[in-house]
């Protein structure tokens, strides 16, 4: 279904639409209810910056952090793989961090030292936590693509023991968390489900 092997692909009246943020210019261009892509053009431009700052940065410290060995049991061999087949789990969970580290390692954050992802990390965070202590939206006054794209990164990021301490110290960004999850996720998602919606 996508013939650049990104994902997720939406399928909509016999098209198949692939990558979160084509999904969503689609989704806006087409369902006029509800956009999430701002109007204003200064807007537009920020929301622009966040959602390609989390697809594109935020994402490789998720890799990274994940990739760890005390993280690596939430690489998802478990999701992708059939109990019935329990040899290909363990191949697959043996060869998943070295796969990640490939993947993230050109990017540069996987050739980090520990301690220097966990500082840079927790700049991310404090940039998010202090936004988030001045405005109730990243950007504007209602809820944008720049929102769910930094919240969805932060969920998945917070699989990693490291990156989940640093953004529990930031209670600001924690509460913006907590009222775009509340917008956006399914009535009654178990906190362990966040990342898997």
């Amino acid at each position: 279904m996508s013939p650049s092997g990104k994902t997720p692909v939406l399928e909509h009246k016999g098209r198949f639409i692939v990558d979160s943020t084509d999904i969503i210019r689609y989704l806006d261009d087409n369902f006029k209810a509800r956009t999430l892509i701002p109007e204003n053009p200064l807007q537009r431009a920020q929301a622009h910056i966040y959602e390609d700052w989390a697809d594109e940065s935020l994402y490789f410290y998720d890799l990274t952090m994940r990739s760890w060995p005390n993280n690596s049991a939430l690489l998802g061999a478990d999701l992708v793989m059939d109990e019935r087949k329990s040899w290909r789990k363990k191949l697959f969970k043996s060869l998943m961090p070295k796969l990640i580290l490939k993947q993230a390692g050109p990017q540069g954050i996987a050739r980090k030292s520990h301690e220097v992802v966990c500082r840079e990390a927790a700049c991310q965070f404090d940039a998010i936590d202090a936004i988030s202590q001045q405005q109730e939206y990243l950007v504007g006054s209602q809820l944008s693509v720049a929102d769910i794209a930094v919240a969805s990164m932060c969920t998945v990021l917070e699989r990693a023991e490291e990156a989940n301490a640093l953004m529990n110290d930031r209670p600001a960004l924690m509460a913006w968390r907590a009222r775009i999850d509340a917008m956006t996720l399914p009535a009654g998602t178990a906190p362990e489900q966040c990342a898997l919606v």
